[in-house]
C-alpha cells in the first residue's frame, strides 16, 4: 500500500504555489491547474469532490479552506480516506501554529516551521504524528520566545526545535503534564445539523441528523473528565477523539477521557430514528422532551413517519418551503413562500435559499417581499437571503423567467465552455450541436411520446442558537482526578446539512 507522492499547497485566488513537499516520484506542478479546472467545473454543477484522477496515472486529492487549497497525489494504490483525512488534520495542526486563518503570506512568513511539521507528520509519505499537542513539543510554535531566541542568535524563524524528551512531557500524545492556567474552565458545543429531502408539498422523503460535541478545554494539570448524555440510546454511528475510553462507552455509554488541551472534537454521531419501543428503553435521567420533536411525534404517528414506518420520527425543521412553479416556451414564473414553524422555541436565522433554474432560462427578475435575492447567470442559480423571519408577514420569492428553445440552451452551454476558442471552432461546434440537436428531436418524435417536466430544485440553510434537534444533551460533566472546580457550560447549536425541495 502506497502513500502521498508530492503535496502542493496552493493559492486558489490567485492560483500560485505556496508550498510543495515530495516522498515519492516528483508529481509536476501542472497538476495544479488541472485540479482548479476540475474544482471550478464541479462548482459550476454543484457536485463538489475531493478526488480525481488525471490521466489515469495520477490521483489528485484535494481540499480546499479559504484561500488556501491543499493538493496530495498519489501513482500508486492508496486509501483514499487516509489522504483526504490527513488533508483535512493538516490543516488543524497549521491554524493550532499559526491562527484560525491561514493565508499565503502566513504560510511563506514561516515556511521552515512548515516544512519541518511535514517532515514530522509524514514517514516516506504515510501519516505518523498528526495531533497538535505532540507536534507542538517536538516543533515550538513560532512565539515571542523563539523570535527573540531567532533574533540574537541569528537563526532562521521556526527552526528552533525542543531539547527535551517527548516521551518524558507526554505521557499522552494529546496533553502535555505541565499545563497551568489562573482561571480553569472547560466549555461544550454540542452542534446538530439536519440533512433532508421534500417534496413540493413539503412532505418528508428522507431526512438523517448529524451531531457533533467541540470541546475549549483550559485545565491545569492531567484531569479526568467523565460525560454522560440523555437520550444517548438514540445515537446510532459514533467516532471519537483518540483520548476517549471506549470500552467505558461500550458498557455503560459513558464517555470517560482525560482531554487534550485547547479546543478539539471530542465526538461525532449521527442519530437513528427513534420508534414507539424507544419509550421502554433505558435512558439515565429524565430531561424535559424537545418541543421539536413532540410536535414531530405527532406528525410521525398520524402519517406513518419516516420511510413508511408506523409511529417513527422523522428529522424535524424549523422553517417549511412551498415552491411553485411553471415554464411555457418563451416565458416562465417561480413562486417560493418561506416561513418558521411555530412549534419551535427558538427564532430561525441566517436563512438562505438556491434555486437552480432550467438550462433554457434565458433570463431572471426575481423579487422578494423580505431579504435579498440576486441572480447569478453563470450558474443560473438565484441566492435569497433571510438574515432574520419579520413577526407580521410571511417572506414571499417572484421569480420572471425568460425561456429559451433547447437550441438556445445548448449554444449558452456551449458559449460558456468554450470562451478562449477561435470563431471558425465556436461555429463548427454550434453547427455540430444544432445538428445533433435536430437528429434527436426527430428521433424523440417518433419513439417517444412523454416529455419530462422542467423542475427548479431548492436548496435550503438556516442557523438556531440555543437549541439540539435531537433531544441528546450533556446531562452531567465532571472533572475528577484534581482538586480544583472548574468553571463549565454547554451551547447548543441547529444547523442546516443539505436540506433539498424536489419541485
Amino acid at each position: 500500500m502506497g502513500g502521498i507522492d508530492s503535496l502542493f499547497i496552493t493559492n486558489n485566488k490567485t492560483e500560485t504555489l505556496t508550498a510543495v513537499k515530495h516522498w515519492g516520484p516528483e508529481t509536476d506542478a501542472s497538476i495544479c491547474e488541472r485540479v482548479f479546472e476540475k474544482h471550478n467545473e464541479a462548482m459550476r454543477t454543484n457536485t463538489r469532490g475531493s478526488c480525481l484522477a488525471i490521466e489515469n496515472k495520477d490521483y489528485a486529492f484535494f481540499q480546499s479552506y479559504g484561500e488556501i487549497t491543499y493538493i496530495a497525489t498519489c501513482n500508486t494504490e492508496t486509501q483514499p480516506l487516509m489522504v483526504v483525512e490527513f488533508l483535512t488534520q493538516l490543516h488543524e495542526v497549521l491554524k493550532s501554529y499559526f491562527g484560525d486563518t491561514i493565508t499565503e503570506a502566513i504560510l511563506q512568513e514561516h515556511h521552515l516551521t512548515l516544512y519541518q511539521l511535514l517532515d514530522e507528520m509524514l514517514d516516506s509519505g504515510i501519516p505518523v504524528n498528526t495531533h497538535p499537542g505532540g507536534l507542538q513539543v517536538i516543533v515550538p510554535p513560532p512565539n515571542l520566545a523563539n523570535r527573540l531566541h531567532n533574533a540574537v542568535l541569528g537563526t532562521a524563524t521556526g527552526v528552533l526545535v525542543s531539547d527535551q524528551d517527548p516521551t518524558k512531557l507526554l505521557p499522552l500524545p494529546w496533553r502535555a503534564s505541565n499545563i497551568k492556567y489562573a482561571s480553569n474552565e472547560v466549555y461544550l458545543d454540542v452542534i446538530e445539523q439536519v440533512d433532508a429531502t421534500l417534496d413540493p408539498e413539503g412532505k418528508l422523503l428522507t431526512s438523517a441528523i448529524y451531531g457533533k460535541i467541540e470541546v475549549n478545554c483550559r485545565l491545569s494539570g492531567m484531569p479526568d473528565i467523565s460525560l454522560s448524555l440523555s437520550n444517548s440510546h438514540l445515537i446510532e454511528d459514533y467516532s471519537f477523539h483518540p483520548s476517549v475510553r471506549l470500552a467505558r462507552f461500550a458498557s455503560d455509554r459513558v464517555i470517560s477521557f482525560v482531554p487534550a488541551d485547547g479546543k478539539f472534537t471530542l465526538m461525532n454521531y449521527k442519530i437513528r430514528a427513534e420508534s414507539n419501543e424507544d419509550k421502554n428503553t433505558w435512558q439515565p435521567k429524565y430531561i424535559k422532551q424537545n418541543p421539536w420533536m413532540q410536535s414531530q411525534t405527532q406528525v410521525g404517528s398520524s402519517a406513518g413517519g419516516i420511510n413508511g414506518s408506523a409511529g417513527s420520527i422523522s428529522a424535524p425543521l424549523p422553517i417549511y418551503i412551498r415552491p411553485q412553479s411553471s415554464f411555457g416556451p418563451t416565458q416562465g414564473r417561480i413562486s417560493i413562500v418561506c416561513g418558521t414553524k411555530p412549534a419551535f422555541e427558538k427564532p430561525v436565522e441566517a436563512v438562505s435559499l438556491q434555486v437552480q433554474l432550467p438550462s433554457r432560462v434565458l433570463s431572471a427578475d426575481p423579487s422578494a417581499t423580505h431579504g435579498g435575492a440576486v441572480y447569478d447567470d453563470a450558474s443560473k442559480t438565484i441566492s435569497w437571503t433571510i438574515d432574520k423571519f419579520p413577526a407580521n408577514k410571511t417572506p414571499c420569492l417572484t421569480v420572471v423567467l425568460g425561456m429559451g428553445s433547447e437550441i438556445d440552451a445548448i449554444n449558452n452551454e456551449n458559449n460558456n465552455k468554450n470562451k478562449n476558442v477561435s470563431s471558425s471552432q465556436e461555429n463548427e461546434i454550434a453547427a455540430t450541436s444544432m445538428l445533433a440537436l435536430a437528429d434527436k428531436q426527430k428521433l424523440n418524435s417518433e419513439r417517444r411520446k412523454i416529455k419530462l417536466q422542467e423542475t427548479c430544485n431548492v436548496t435550503a440553510k438556516f442557523s438556531v442558537a440555543g437549541v439540539g434537534v435531537s433531544g441528546v444533551k450533556v446531562e452531567t460533566l465532571q472533572v475528577r482526578n484534581e482538586k480544583y472546580k472548574p468553571s463549565q457550560g454547554v451551547r447548543y447549536h441547529t444547523r442546516n446539512g443539505r436540506i433539498v425541495v424536489r419541485t
